[in-house]
């Protein structure tokens, strides 16, 4: 029997019609549904294939019982996580892991946003999965010829940018040579009125706001995160101003 493993982002609250008529195929081929038991796309998964009498349905879960069973005909399946794991976060990527090697196929409905959807359609491409994502800013299924890494990266960049750490490894040698901490390309952001430190978090100036990326919380500003944009900038930045190497910046 082929095996689908259906993912997708917590902040998806209600199945897209497009999800809904391609989950309706997956019971009409009777591929079995791999499914994890989180709220967000798992239990809208598992209450749809409840309401349509669809057993053939597999829950995945790393505790002794699904955080969410829609239907006791279901099959539950534990995912033995190594104790040495203690974060619950990459705890429950073992469980999604599993999931994308016992399966044939990926479906992934997601925000764009969400890391572990993203992961988990890098993985079944890695994997040489066929997968399907459903991206909720197109409200539409992204183009088969788009579900590749490049693309999948653009738009999780795009929507949640980089790190300062990140950023450091995407810089060209020559500016690299500069920076061999995030503390020394925060330290020459401010120095340059780019970015300014408020109490113990970095935001940008008015100027160059749209170089980042607000990070918040629960409503709590935490910081920033770097564009695309912002490596274009510093490239132009090096190149106008011709900074030598042993040129002392701090």
């Amino acid at each position: 029997m082929k095996k689908v493993f259906i993912s997708g982002s917590i902040s998806i609250k209600k199945l897209p019609l497009a999800v809904q008529k391609s989950i309706e195929k997956i019971i009409n081929n009777k591929f079995e549904i791999l499914v994890g038991d989180a709220k967000g796309v798992d239990s809208l998964v598992q209450d749809f294939c409840n309401k349509k009498q669809y057993h053939s349905v597999i829950v995945y879960t790393i505790g002794k019982y699904p955080r969410y069973l829609a239907n006791t005909n279901f099959k539950i399946k534990k995912v033995d996580v190594p104790k040495e794991i203690k974060n619950i976060r990459k705890q429950q990527q073992e469980k999604d892991k599993q999931m994308t090697f016992d399966s044939h196929y990926s479906l992934v409905v997601w925000d764009g946003k969400s890391k572990g959807s993203y992961s988990n359609i890098i993985r079944a491409i890695e994997n040489n999965k066929k997968v399907k994502v459903y991206l909720s800013e197109l409200n539409d299924f992204l183009p088969q010829k788009k579900v590749i890494k490049k693309e999948i990266e653009s738009i999780f960049r795009k929507n949640n940018g980089y790190t300062t750490s990140e950023i450091l490894t995407y810089l060209p040698e020559e500016i690299k040579d500069f920076f061999k901490r995030p503390q020394d390309l925060n330290k020459f952001l401010v120095m340059k009125n780019i970015l300014r430190k408020e109490k113990t978090i970095y935001l940008p100036t008015d100027k160059y706001s749209s170089l980042f990326i607000i990070e918040k919380y629960r409503g709590k500003t935490k910081g920033v995160k770097f564009k695309k944009e912002f490596i274009d900038w510093l490239k132009i930045e090096f190149k106008d101003n011709h900074l030598p190497k042993q040129a002392t910046l701090f």
